[in-house]
């Protein structure tokens, strides 16, 4: 997914979700951004299992370990979004509008300062157990001079009982044009049941 230009420069890729169900090795929930612009860009990056545990869903992971990467680097990893600065990231959590998280639930999640680059976060179960994962990304600081220009997913797609399924949020006043893509065969290395 590819953000354009808009009309007036106002509108802007705000929120990038993926659920899928999810493992280790080649069934990591990956996702993909590029950060573009001027200044640092605060994220929110939040890994839930549990909690989509309360909400009904089941086969639900029950704990998620998210990891950002850029490149190859790893800059940050999280089991356990209380140990982490669990404050800031309910304000944070609160002022983009994300589902409150459960105190003390296994869910994960990180608030970073990104610069300018392409980066990759990863849920993989902390406990070696898969199961139906949700990644989000939010775009906090909602900086017009650093934006959210591109997010991807790449995730391995079974069966109709477990989809890959993305949502995103354009926030502005104005027409966006995005690129969204599907695709699998023209990867290589890469068989027809793997999206991104």
């Amino acid at each position: 997914l590819s953000g354009g230009s808009s009309d007036d420069n106002s509108s802007r890729l705000v929120n990038l979700s993926v659920r899928n169900f999810a493992g280790t090795g080649n069934r990591t929930l990956i996702a993909g951004f590029v950060v573009q612009g001027t200044d640092p860009k605060s994220v929110l990056i939040r890994g839930l299992g549990p909690t989509l545990a309360d909400l009904g869903v089941q086969g639900a992971m029950a704990n998620p370990k998210l990891s950002l990467f850029s490149g190859t680097e790893l800059i940050a990893e999280n089991t356990h979004w209380g140990d982490f600065d669990s404050g800031a990231i309910s304000s944070a959590g609160g002022t983009v509008g994300a589902y409150p998280i459960a105190a003390g639930s296994d869910d994960a999640a990180l608030l970073s300062s990104l610069n300018t680059g392409i980066y990759t976060a990863h849920i993989t179960p902390a406990d070696a157990n898969p199961g139906t994962a949700l990644l989000e990304l939010y775009d906090v600081d909602g900086s017009a001079a650093t934006r959210l220009v591109n997010v991807s997913s790449l995730a391995r797609v079974e069966s109709q009982a477990r989809p890959l399924i993305l949502g995103f949020v354009v926030a502005g006043n104005a027409t966006s044009r995005l690129l969204i893509r599907a695709v699998a065969p023209s990867i290589p290395g890469m068989d027809a049941n793997v999206l991104l």
